[in-house]
């Protein structure tokens, strides 16, 4: 897989769940993957799009990632095996396959490390798990996307989980459609090359 240096827009945020985005950090997974987090700093950006992370979180990581860029690479190498388990998962629950032991066992090891860096704070009468840069430091992203993720696959959401079948994609999203036929990731993006592809073909 090569890696590529990419600016996040909206467009890329296409999963309708943190999680599914966080997969889709890697494009074209069905011919030639390209993976978007090229170094630390690509994934403070990719969070910083989101809009789910803290401000004031992201600027610390920045600064932690300056000053220690030995265990910044290291944090992203863990980021990336919690990625890649993932959208194995997530590809075999759209294929109605029994996920493989070694990503469920990934993701098992990443939920303890994201819970054993977790407190439960109070907020508005309630209470709240939550994750900060003093306890989680530099897998501070990978801790909250890592939660977010056992949300999802705990959800009854899944049954409208989706691989685009757009080609050079391979990007995973739920299907809010009222019919549940959606079959890419981004209309104008996947959806026009394919139907700009059959044109193509019919008047070869």
């Amino acid at each position: 897989m090569r890696r590529v240096y990419h600016e996040f827009k909206p467009s890329d945020l296409v999963g309708g769940d943190l999680a599914l985005d966080f997969v889709n950090t890697v494009t074209a997974r069905d011919t030639e993957p390209s993976d978007f987090l090229d170094d630390y700093h690509a994934l403070i950006r990719w969070a910083r799009q989101t809009s789910r992370f803290r401000r004031k979180d992201l600027v610390e990581l920045t600064n932690l990632a300056g000053h220690e860029p030995e265990k910044a690479a290291a944090a992203l190498e863990r980021c990336r095996r919690v990625r890649e388990s993932l959208g194995a998962v997530f590809y075999a629950l759209v294929a109605r396959r029994q996920p493989e032991t070694e990503n469920v066992a990934t993701i098992d090891r990443a939920r303890k490390r994201a819970f054993n860096a977790a407190r439960l704070n109070t907020r508005n009468l309630s209470l709240r798990v939550a994750w900060s840069v003093e306890r989680s430091g530099l897998d501070l992203v990978t801790h909250i996307v890592t939660a977010h993720a056992l949300d999802l696959l705990q959800n009854a959401s899944l049954d409208r989980l989706r691989v685009c079948a757009g080609t050079d994609c391979g990007w995973v999203f739920i299907d809010t459609s009222k019919n549940g036929k959606r079959r890419w990731c981004d209309m104008e993006v996947c959806g026009n090359a394919a139907k700009a592809r059959r044109f193509r073909k019919r008047h070869a």
